[in-house]
């Protein structure tokens, strides 16, 4: 019985998904349409749901683009979601150290699809691979203690590579601010 309810634990996770990029909406949303959409992208992703304030806070302390006429876009929504995603497990001044490389290594576009499409691909292949073989074998907290010291050594090995990369150049960094 513990059995078959870890395993729809894990299969209800590798079913969920981040949009790509052309999932967007092709139109400006204002605040609380932008809210209402990372919070069903984002739904059983993130304990707590998004709010205007977190949207606010974030522009604030320059992790987000401000809005234009208080209308956001496309680039916004990908900030919102990497952020929200991201800040489960780091801080936001390591996010925001971060940020601009996560989604502006390419075109914007094309970086956050692949953040998304690495995220899904990993989501899937972390529950329906690595630990579907224990399930027969292991006990539901042995199996927890798996998930959670791979969760721990993976920030650690995270935040590393963060304070090691690479610096964003001022050009890069002026641009996302307009």
């Amino acid at each position: 019985m513990e059995k078959v309810n870890i395993q729809k634990q894990l299969d209800s996770f590798a079913n969920k998904q981040l949009p790509l990029w052309d999932d967007f909406p092709d139109f400006e949303l204002y605040m609380d349409q932008l809210v209402s959409l990372g919070n069903r992208y984002l739904e059983g992703l993130i304990e707590s749901p998004l709010t205007p304030s977190m949207v606010n806070s974030y522009v604030k302390k320059g992790l987000m683009s401000r809005p234009q006429k208080k209308k956001y876009t496309n680039t916004h929504l990908a900030e919102l979601i990497a952020i929200s995603l991201l800040k489960a497990i780091y801080p936001l001044d390591v996010i925001a150290n971060y940020l601009d490389e996560l989604l502006h290594e390419f075109s914007i576009k094309e970086s956050y699809n692949s953040f998304a499409t690495i995220f899904n691909d990993s989501l899937k292949n972390s529950c329906q691979v690595n630990f579907a073989t224990d399930l027969t074998t292991l006990s539901q907290t042995t199996i927890t203690k798996h998930i959670v010291i791979k969760a721990m050594i993976y920030k650690m090995i995270g935040e590393q590579l963060i304070k090691k990369a690479p610096t964003i150049s001022a050009k890069t960094t002026t641009q996302k601010k307009i």
